[in-house]
């Protein structure tokens, strides 16, 4: 209990912390934890990039996950920061802070729930607020290939910049996930999200992700990845699409 104690209230700093917002409602807490290994288990992850000449531009993005395990229960802490600086003015900032439980059904089978607060300044997001529940279902669980299928009921809160009040909406959450293992140190990640609004199906966000690990050491990989966010409504002024794709290096413990 004491353990659970301590993630809930790390948790809840990060969600207080989130002043400088994150991308997107949606977070890939599938991936980046030991299956297996009971108590706590998790990694951290940094990559760096720049450029020169017409473009001085540089950014920095870090991220942190923990895992407490036990026979039933899984909780799972997620942290990340990204910051992006051109001719050494801010152009991008995020935050984010995330908490997820799992009840493990069966092998293959187990409940879901999440908690998420995000705000944003560069997409004109104040605060989003966001509670789910559904289920979690392990399709295939092989040596090489593990895919899972996921539904939740969302509950979503907005305040936007310079709009008055709050925007309410009720959300179905659903994704596929796919994890091939191409040999004992290489990995291919495919995720797919899709949240559409239930009251109206023209309100919907996507978030699709693809990546490669190759493990370096027993701890160590190098990582590359994409990822592409769709929002069909987002404020005005604020473009409906975010790519971006990064490089850098995780360490598991």
């Amino acid at each position: 209990m004491r353990k659970i104690t301590l993630v809930l209230l790390v948790a809840v700093g990060l969600t207080a912390g989130a002043a400088t917002g994150a991308r997107a409602a949606i977070v890939n807490s599938l991936r980046g934890w030991s299956e297996d290994e009971q108590g706590w288990s998790g990694a951290v992850a940094g990559s760096y990039g720049a450029s020169g000449g017409n473009t001085p531009q540089s950014t920095f993005e870090g991220s942190g996950r923990v895992q407490l395990r036990s026979d039933a229960n899984v909780w799972r802490l997620i942290g990340s920061g990204k910051r992006t600086t051109v001719h050494g003015i801010e152009t991008a900032r995020a935050t984010l802070g995330h908490l997820r439980h799992n009840y493990l059904l069966s092998d293959r089978w187990a409940t879901l729930a999440f908690l998420q607060h995000q705000r944003n300044p560069f997409q004109r997001l104040d605060s989003r607020f966001l509670l789910g529940i559904g289920g979690r279902w392990q399709a295939v669980k092989g040596k090489k290939t593990l895919i899972y299928l996921g539904a939740a009921q969302m509950f979503e809160q907005e305040r936007i910049q310079d709009e008055e009040g709050h925007t309410k909406a009720q959300r179905f959450s659903g994704f596929v996930s796919l994890e091939t293992r191409l040999n004992e140190n290489v990995v291919i990640d495919f995720l797919v999200f899709y949240q559409p609004n239930w009251s109206d199906f023209k309100d919907w966000r996507l978030y699709g992700e693809v990546a490669l690990e190759v493990e370096l050491t027993g701890s160590l990989s190098l990582f590359t990845g994409y990822k592409l966010e769709h929002n069909s409504r987002p404020p005005e002024g604020v473009e409906q699409s975010d790519w971006d794709t990064k490089t850098g290096l995780q360490f598991k413990f």
